[in-house]
């Protein structure tokens, strides 16, 4: 019978490989350990001094070309990771727990269900990776240029790359190397920018797979009851112990017997329920951005914000002999219009409604600007961009006021 370590080593490792694909898909957008941990895994950090001790200093350098075409390039890499990852999870499914369906415990619509979720979780993958995220052009610009600029983050400005002026909330990828209105971040899973016109869909794709995984671990929970309680009866059964005394089989002496006859039904459950578990908090981060009327990219942007202010504030306090505090308080959000209008924005983007109520159109750049279709605050009036204007050295900053601001690009 399988041991006690061993029982943990296997639930370890399906633990273990959720936490690596949570890191690999979600860690560029953090900051933090998992940040630091994604940018090391990504980064090729371990291997560069080894390559250039044991291949020299051409074979880093082609390392680190490699590294930027892998990580900081349009690719489909982790698009077929993604495929390869549920079509080898569908044939594991298919060859070791199908099998096993109907059964006393699970009806047999579960058996077609399960042919229904994968392509429905396929079909949303390829909508999210396809759709439009709202790259801006001099032909759409009046589409994307309804929201007013809020001069705290946002100040109208000339993108020299695209030739387009920036629409407020909008912001220059430097991994497509394309404007995106309403940018929240670049997701490599997806290859594509997640902006406006697809962050639906990105939701939708966050939300669909979280519960196809939930339904996958309920299937094989019902599995392995079925396998414990009708196949071995493990309920009944027992064993003896040194003295021949009869004894009933434990609930984790009843685990170990059924990681041994079936491990893999039994991995794949976990392995499932640890990244539905994943992708439901991410999914649920999201929806507290648009419960507070925010992206990803703008989250960092105003905690860039916060720290310049708090800086600033601190210095003027030890200046003067005062107490040094820590709270500071940052200009209103203007773009929280409230939950349910957060929320109609997501799923119905300004940018497909009909233009009614907009001050006419201005020629800027010999590009046709439209403002605005919600009130601007108070005293504030959306000014023209200047064509000139010089960007900074990627191009890709979009704030006011951020000196030194770091922003994510990637999910």
């Amino acid at each position: 019978m399988l041991g006690v370590p061993n029982a943990v080593v296997a639930v370890g490792v399906a633990v273990g490989v959720g936490f690596l694909l949570y890191v690999l898909m979600f860690g560029a957008s953090s900051t933090g350990v998992i940040g630091k941990l994604h940018d090391w895994m990504c980064g090729c950090y371990c291997l560069r001094p080894i390559t250039r001790r044991l291949c020299g200093p051409k074979c880093q350098r082609a390392l680190q070309r490699a590294e930027d075409v892998c990580c900081y390039r349009p690719n489909p890499l982790l698009q077929l990771f993604y495929v390869a990852l549920m079509a080898g999870g569908f044939y594991l499914f298919y060859n070791k727990s199908l099998p096993l369906v109907p059964n006393p415990r699970l009806h047999i619509i579960h058996r077609y269900n399960s042919y229904l979720v994968m392509s429905g979780g396929l079909f949303i993958f390829v909508l999210a990776s396809f759709c439009d995220p709202g790259v801006i052009t001099a032909a759409n610009l009046h589409r994307f240029s309804r929201v007013p600029y809020d001069k705290v983050l946002y100040e109208p400005r000339f993108c020299r790359t695209c030739q387009v002026p920036r629409p407020a909330r909008s912001k220059h990828c430097v991994i497509c190397n394309k404007c995106v209105a309403r940018f929240d971040h670049h997701c490599p899973w997806l290859n594509s920018c997640v902006g406006e016109r697809n962050y639906r869909w990105f939701m939708l794709f966050l939300l669909y797979h979280s519960i196809l995984c939930f339904y996958s671990s309920y299937i094989h929970a019902r599995i392995i009851e079925h396998l414990a309680l009708d196949v071995h009866r493990l309920d009944q059964a027992h064993y003896y112990d040194e003295t021949g005394t009869p004894q009933a089989v434990t609930v984790l002496q009843g685990v170990q017997y059924l990681f041994v006859h079936h491990n893999m039904t039994m991995a794949i459950g976990i392995f499932c329920l640890v990244i539905g578990f994943a992708l439901w908090g991410f999914w649920a981060y999201h929806m507290y951005l648009i419960w507070c009327g925010t992206t990803t990219n703008e989250t960092f942007k105003w905690g860039d914000l916060k720290d310049e202010l708090r800086h600033r504030m601190q210095r003027k306090q030890i200046e003067r002999g005062e107490k040094v505090t820590k709270k500071v308080e940052v200009p209103a959000n203007i773009y929280n219009q409230g939950l349910l209008t957060n929320l109609a924005e997501v799923l119905v983007p300004l940018s497909s409604r009909r233009a009614n109520g907009f001050a006419p159109a201005r020629s800027i750049g010999g590009a046709m600007l439209c403002f605005p279709c919600r009130a601007p605050p108070p005293g504030d009036t959306p000014g023209e961009v200047e064509p000139d204007a010089e960007p900074d050295e990627t191009d890709s900053d979009d704030g006011a006021g951020l000196p030194g601001a770091k922003h994510a690009h990637a999910d």
